[in-house]
């Protein structure tokens, strides 16, 4: 959003010339939640001041900019504002990132920021002046409220930029000096809502009270979850310091009420200034409008820049900065006054109680306003927050030291010569008056005279010297003393802090570096401490979220099995009935047939069609479960590529008929044969055709088989087949279904082989189907080590493709060492089935239709047929009538058709009797392993299978 520009009044009239005045802030984002009613109080103060004549005799007028929440979007703005706009002034920023980030264009632009907010300290720039709170006036007086309260164990909250980090190091040094202690810190991102692990970690830590610091949206999510969490204010108090009658609004009264603010300014504020401010808002603004403290700073910013400019009669920045200083003003929460030094102002604290109404009652004060003190350099406990003002006094203190122990020195040296040069010129002026010619016996006397003068001059030079440095010893031995019993202060606590001992505190007595040293030493270990906490509580929240996922795991696998069995049990029940349909509807057809009721047979041909199609979509639903399960098993054997294709061929080419479409096949008769699961290959070759068949409308499908070089790829496979894998060339088998039907687009294409999808809605209703065909049969040939894939031009055809490798070699069978078992693993045949003519069937089946559909084929063939309701009566049967073959189904109650199976082969008079398993389940590597010579899939075709057991009768001898 660019700038644009308002004139809230223009009663100074058009022959004025406005002056521009900036007001940037975040009209959009996260922090428009209390940066928009802060431009409103600006805006008020401007019509205000516009109404009384305006400034020097001209208007105001407000250029308004967004910063949209945004970092950059505000560093642009404020350059906008100065360069293109050239407004005398910018009121506006909220958060310390944003006052930051238009730093630079205010300084090389020599522009003039008023700051509305509370802020973190430790900062002091000439084009900024700051009407928000100092930490002084502030945070240090909100942790020593709450520290005089017993609230000792203080966990700290604020959002991840720089107010609360750098807030927090100045809460952290403050505790370690003060004895109270760090209970846990977290940081949530800039108006992020995901307070869930915060709120986690203060129910494990159990904090006394917690200091907030968060800013924006993350205020509304936090309090709102702290009350759902049943975390009251008289348990644990929240102090806010970012929390003012605006966020209370957007809050809720109810989630906040109870919980502690530290400010300088309330809505409930006993002053006539106050009264009027909160009047005129209101009514400008609506009666449902609150003000708070940053509303307050900012709307009483542009009034001390207004008594600046009209003290210095320019609105030039440097003459505006210097008239300034030590102005005062009667703001609404107060006499408040900028501060010559440091460009802040002069505050009165405050700590206040939400109410349940939304605003703050006032319950301590600091009784008069409190000089701003952003380096806190009246605490000692806060030397180290700014390492440029420290360790003045131990470098001066030692380096005097040294300079007064040199000068000692200089001195008792330069004596002792100066002593040393008049003796020598004595003794020599005694010697020459000595010679012959010398002087009376009177001489001698004065030159000794003179002699013991330079003695004791040069004795008393010395003794004063040796007092100086009597002194320079006891000086230098009480700081160095001073300096050793600190140092041996910090090394025992260093010691203990080491040794684990993480709530020992080394005694600040000074600010220089040692007492710096001992401040960075507190917090350190203040901070690991907090930091071990927080690895324990997070230790113990992996351990139960470990716990909950093994439950969740368990629960899982419980459901997965419930599931299992539900989908076993239901598609028995389902294909039970359906299997009775289907072949009841067969032998009525040929009933049908041979009584000559041929208009019957069309009806009961549907009749079987339906059922099929139904069985098939359970069956569908079935496969995609255990897949999804990874359930699914392959049986491999060698199969002929033409007779697969000639079976294909034939069971679609009604299909092919009913559309009025011709089918084309190309194989190469010689083209061999293929290692695979043929009922799986079978299955998929079918989908492709019929899907061809059914999107073609009196077309051409063609199906084409070749043989093609082709690097194998890795199997997913059967639980027998676990350990295959193909790392080598081998030809593999194409099968290419190709269609002149209605084709797919991109977007179809790509959401083609997605469980229960077709190409879209109205092909699923025109045309029918469930869609889990193609992702069925991808799936299958991904399983055999190959693929399925498609291309299409929509209204034109598609092209499926098929490519499997001809073999799978299993990496055991490579290295020479596969068990003999492992290998009748993959591969299981069936046994040599042989039946005399007339032979004796025993059917064990629960299902009666089953049994009776079964007894009516194998009649018309000539067997004669027994048959049982259950395993165990079928095993007495079975020893009665020692029968030439049994028929068995796997799902029956009580005793199963494994069971049963074992059973017979357990018993040496019935376990050469070959047992035919007739069941719903694709298992059929167990039931050959477990010895049955035939495993057919119901629904049965009764005529073929009658057929196969006539195939393998003998004459008896």
């Amino acid at each position: 959003m660019g700038a644009r520009s308002s004139n809230p009044l223009e009663a100074a009239g058009p022959t004025c010339e406005p002056i521009k005045i900036g007001v940037l802030h975040s009209l959009t984002g996260t922090m428009s939640i209390s940066e928009i009613s802060v431009k409103d109080a600006t805006l008020l103060a401007v019509e205000e001041i516009n109404a009384a004549g305006g400034v020097l005799g001209r208007p105001l007028e407000a250029v308004i900019a967004d910063g949209a929440s945004d970092l950059q979007t505000f560093a642009q703005k404020a350059k906008q504002l100065l360069q293109e706009s050239q407004v005398a002034v910018v009121f506006g920023c909220w958060t310390s990132a944003s006052r930051k980030a238009v730093l630079p264009a205010f300084e090389h632009g020599n522009g003039l920021l008023f700051y509305p907010v509370q802020y973190e300290g430790l900062e002091q720039c000439p084009n900024i002046f700051y009407t928000g709170a100092a930490p002084n006036q502030q945070i240090v007086p909100g942790v020593n409220y709450l520290l005089a309260q017993g609230k000792r164990k203080i966990f700290l909250l604020g959002s991840d930029y720089i107010f609360p980090r750098t807030a927090n190091l100045i809460v952290k040094a403050q505790l370690a000096a003060l004895g109270g202690e760090l209970a846990g810190e977290v940081y949530l991102p800039l108006g992020s809502r995901e307070v869930d692990e915060a709120i986690a970690h203060i129910l494990a830590v159990k904090p006394d009270a917690i200091l907030n610091t968060l800013n924006g949206d993350s205020n509304v999510a936090f309090f709102h979850q702290l009350r759902e969490a049943g975390l009251k204010p008289e348990d644990l108090p929240v102090m806010s310091v970012s929390v003012a009658e605006e966020e209370i609004r957007a809050i809720g009264p109810s989630n906040i009420a109870g919980h502690w603010v530290v400010w300088n300014y309330f809505q409930t504020v006993d002053t006539a200034e106050n009264q009027k401010f909160v009047k005129d808002y209101k009514a400008r603004y609506g009666e449902n409008r609150v003000t708070d403290d940053p509303i307050e700073a900012a709307y009483l910013g542009v009034y001390l820049w207004k008594e600046a400019v009209e003290k210095a009669g320019s609105i030039d920045v440097i003459k505006v900065r210097a008239a300034a200083k030590n102005i005062e003003f009667a703001a609404p929460s107060g006499m408040v006054k900028i501060d010559a030094q440091t460009q802040h102002t002069w505050k009165t604290v405050r700590i206040g109680q939400v109410r349940s109404d939304g605003q703050i009652e006032e319950i301590w004060n600091s009784g008069a306003p409190v000089q701003p003190d952003p380096f806190l350099k009246s605490y000692p406990w806060a030397a180290a927050l700014s390492p440029k003002q420290i360790s003045v006094g131990t470098r001066a203190s030692l380096l005097g030291l040294f300079v007064i122990m040199v000068l000692i020195t200089w001195m008792a040296v330069g004596v002792g010569w100066m002593g040393s040069l008049e003796m020598k010129n004595s003794l020599l002026a005694i010697q020459a008056t000595s010679a012959p010619g010398g002087a009376v016996e009177a001489t001698m006397a004065v030159l000794a005279e003179q002699t013991m003068a330079v003695a004791s001059r040069t004795q008393s030079w010395l003794v004063g010297a040796l007092v100086l440095s009597s002194i320079a010893g006891i000086v230098a031995c009480v700081s160095v003393s001073a300096i050793i019993r600190n140092l041996g202060l910090l090394r025992e606590t260093a010691q203990l802090i080491a040794s684990g001992d993480l709530t020992a505190r080394s005694p600040v007595v000074s600010n220089d570096a040692i007492g710096v040293l001992s401040s960075t030493l507190n917090t350190m270990a203040q901070q690991i401490s907090s930091l071990l906490k927080g690895l324990e509580v997070r230790q113990r929240q992996l351990e139960e979220r470990s716990s909950e996922l093994e439950v969740a795991k368990n629960a899982a696998e419980a459901a997965n099995r419930a599931k299992s069995t539900f989908l076993a049990n239901m598609t028995h029940e389902l294909r039970t009935p359906l299997n009775a349909i289907i072949g009841y509807s067969e032998l009525l057809q040929e009933e049908a047939l041979e009584l000559g009721e041929e208009e019957f047979v069309m009806d009961l041909a549907s009749i079987n069609m339906a059922g099929k199609q139904l069985l098939n979509i359970i069956s569908d639903i079935l496969d995609i479960s255990k897949i999804e399960a990874g359930k699914m098993t392959l049986f491999l054997e060698t199969v002929d590529v033409l007779n697969l294709v000639d079976q294909v061929v034939t069971t679609v080419q009604p299909l092919m008929a009913k559309n009025g479409n011709t089918l084309s096949v190309n194989c190469d008769r010689d083209i061999g044969t293929i290692h695979a699961d043929s009922a799986k290959l079978r299955q998929a070759l079918l989908n492709l055709a019929s899907n061809a068949a059914k999107f073609t409308d009196r077309g051409k499908i063609t199906l084409n088989v070749w043989k093609e070089e082709w690097e194998v790829l890795p199997v997913e496979n059967s639980e027998d087949l676990s350990d295959i894998g193909s790392e080598f060339h081998r030809y593999s088998i194409v099968f290419q279904v190709t269609d002149t039907g209605i084709g797919m687009t991109d977007d179809q294409i790509s959401r083609l082989f997605g469980a229960f999808s077709q190409a879209d809605d109205s092909t699923t209703r025109r045309y029918g189907g469930t869609g889990l065909g193609l992702t069925i049969s991808r799936k299958f040939c991904q399983m055999m080590g190959g693929d399925i894939t498609v291309e299409s031009e929509f209204d034109c055809g598609s092209t499926f493709t098929i490519r499997l490798p001809m073999a799978i070699k299993i990496e055991k069978e490579a290295e020479g060492d596969r068990a003999p078992e492992e290998t009748a693993q993959q591969e299981v045949r069936s046994q040599t089935l042989e039946l005399p003519d007339a032979a004796t069937v025993l059917v064990i089946d629960d299902d009666p239709d089953s049994r009776d559909l079964i007894a009516r084929c194998l009649s018309k063939q000539g067997f004669r047929v027994l048959s049982s309701a259950s395993g165990e009566e079928g095993l007495k049967l079975a020893k009665e009538s020692l029968p030439d073959a049994i028929t068995l189904d796997v799902m029956m109650p009580s005793m199963d058709g494994w069971a049963v199976l074992s059973a017979l082969k357990a018993d040496p008079d019935l376990a050469n009797i070959p047992v035919i398993m007739l069941t719903f389940l694709d298992d059929q590597n167990h039931g050959l392993e477990l010895g049955a010579a035939e495993y057919l899939r119901k629904p049965l075709d009764y005529k073929r299978f009658a057929d196969l057991l006539s195939k393998y009768q003998r004459p008896q001898k």
